[in-house]
């Protein structure tokens, strides 16, 4: 559990930090806030790990060995687990999520009147 940033009680889960961005946040039952875990770098984590898993299914493939594509994908993964865990959580204000839902709410309309007419 990772703690609050508001109240620091520990009552967010790995899975919600996770998956926490300002329209679907983390939410902390003791003070009723919410939190997200700022991604500033955006995919850098998923591009090392892809490139872990390349370069470990190349040496797999150089020594006819599935093992080190599975060592491989065992390090991309607790690299990527790793480095989701040292991620801050930061106070979201109800304002903001309020703001972000909605926009997000009319990007998929928008995105299926698309599908829909096309």
């Amino acid at each position: 559990m990772y703690k609050c940033p508001t109240c620091s009680a520990s009552s967010i889960s790995f899975f919600r930090k996770w998956l926490s961005y300002p329209a679907l946040p983390a939410y902390c039952k003791t003070c009723k806030s919410y939190s997200h875990a700022q991604r500033s770098s955006g995919g850098v984590g998923l591009v090392v790990a892809v490139l872990i898993i390349t370069v470990f299914g190349f040496t797999a493939a150089a020594l006819q060995s599935g093992w080190p594509l599975l060592l491989g994908i065992a390090v991309a993964l607790a690299y990527y687990i790793w480095r989701v865990d040292s991620l801050q959580l930061e106070p979201l204000s109800p304002e903001l999520v309020s703001t972000a839902r909605k926009t997000e709410s009319m990007s998929w309309i928008i995105l299926l009147i698309a599908l829909i007419f096309n």
